[in-house]
């Protein structure tokens, strides 16, 4: 069992590196509620032209023609994509940003095994066999 305080320079590159993962992940969620409003907003659009082309229609007055509201709802789509392709990107960051947390982790587990490994080694076989209950 490691005794000894924990590496300063750890702790503080840790603290930092999960300040700035929560930052990121606080970022991802801004984005996301941004994205779903946008989605809302799209709806509401989408459902307000189809009442005034209704409206229009019934009183006889020109509307916007079937290829001009193909072009616009072309262009909404392309909006969607480049919004999923961002969504893409932040999940693939979170991702990366969970990967590195977990190595730093092991590079910690790993130094803490390697330090118990040379105390060990330092004191001895009769010291080891009692660390291992066999003395």
């Amino acid at each position: 069992m490691n005794t000894d305080p924990p590496d300063a320079e750890h702790v503080s590159a840790d603290a930092v590196a999960d300040e700035r993962e929560r930052r990121a992940d606080e970022r991802e969620r801004l984005a996301d509620e941004r994205e779903r409003q946008a989605d809302e907003r799209e709806r509401r659009l989408a459902a307000w032209e189809a009442r005034l082309d209704t409206q229009a229609r019934a009183q006889s007055r020109p509307i916007t023609t079937h290829r001009q509201r193909s072009y616009e709802a072309i262009e909404r789509a392309r909006a969607q994509v480049e919004s999923s392709l961002e969504r893409l990107d932040r999940n693939t960051a979170a991702l990366r940003r969970t990967d590195a947390r977990d190595e730093r982790e092991q590079s910690i587990v790993d130094g803490e095994a390697a330090d118990t490994r040379q105390r060990q080694a330092g004191e001895g076989p009769a010291q080891q066999d009692a660390w291992e209950g066999g003395a």
